[in-house]
């Protein structure tokens, strides 16, 4: 890739149910950016390869294979001024050779019971037969439970040299949308306007996404709550839900995944006079 001429290309890595895709369409609105959405994931899930295939009778998509995903996001992309990706990280784990180069490393992180209370739901939301929730539940989730992943990525992007990945805890994200976008734009080089807070209510047929994964994404309502927001206003995150109301199921992955994400969330970008 010619530097010269070659777009600004930042990846978002993140766990399910994270507000990711909320933070997509704001960045949408920043002109000239190109969006290409959850592509390791759909390798992962729905290409030839794939190695977390929860919906067995979905035939495999045979052009979404890792090294051409890989190729595709290193491609000149000169049409572009900004190339954004979001994607799990759990979708390249153990495949970091296969992480495209040229690109800017951020994060999106969630409270691991909000975010996985949210999961939990979805797939009930998608299933008319309450017997099969655990099972897709169990099948959809890698074997470090997202935040492992998460961790483990983060750590391999330090070693590697590259610059230290910005990151966002999504309550502060909800709490203060303006100022920690705003922190956001200023160190992945990006001009931040207050009109990225507010992507409107529409489609998001100009991002490039897995034919699969779009098809399927509507039935778990995976997307809804970005497409029905139509922006960011500031305000309050919810409160952690209480223990004694989960499954026993929920509470150990909850339980797992808390020191991976305390360690991510020590790290993150934070509002002035934000207390650590």
């Amino acid at each position: 890739m010619d530097s010269a001429t070659s777009p600004n290309r930042v990846i978002l890595w993140a766990v399910p149910r994270s507000l990711s895709t909320a933070f997509v369409r704001c960045m949408e609105r920043v002109p000239n950016t190109k969006i290409i959405f959850e592509p390791y994931s759909s390798a992962d899930h729905f290409g030839p390869e794939g190695r977390l295939r929860a919906i067995d009778e979905l035939p495999p998509e045979p052009e979404w294979t890792f090294q051409a995903v890989k190729d595709h996001l290193e491609e000149d992309h000169s049409d572009s001024d900004l190339v954004f990706v979001k994607d799990m990280a759990y979708a390249v784990d153990d495949k970091y050779e296969m992480i495209a180069s040229g690109y800017q490393h951020t994060f999106i992180i969630r409270h691991p019971a909000k975010m996985f209370v949210s999961y939990y739901k979805s797939i009930c939301d998608g299933n008319s037969n309450d017997e099969d929730v655990d099972e897709i539940f169990d099948k959809w989730l890698p074997s470090g439970l997202c935040y492992r992943e998460l961790f483990d990525l983060y750590e391999h992007i330090i070693k590697s040299g590259s610059p230290e990945p910005i990151i966002i805890d999504a309550d502060d994200l909800i709490e203060d949308p303006e100022s920690i976008m705003s922190l956001y734009c200023r160190g992945v080089g990006v001009d931040f306007s207050d009109s990225i807070l507010n992507w409107g209510v529409g489609t998001i047929d100009r991002w490039s996404i897995s034919q699969v994964l779009w098809d399927v994404a509507p039935s778990y309502k995976w997307f809804d709550n970005s497409m029905k927001a139509g922006g960011f206003q500031k305000g309050v995150s919810k409160p952690l839900p209480s223990f004694s109301d989960l499954p026993n199921k929920i509470i150990d992955c909850i339980e797992t995944s808390m020191p991976f994400y305390e360690s991510l969330y020590g790290q993150r970008i934070q509002s002035p006079g934000t207390n650590k």
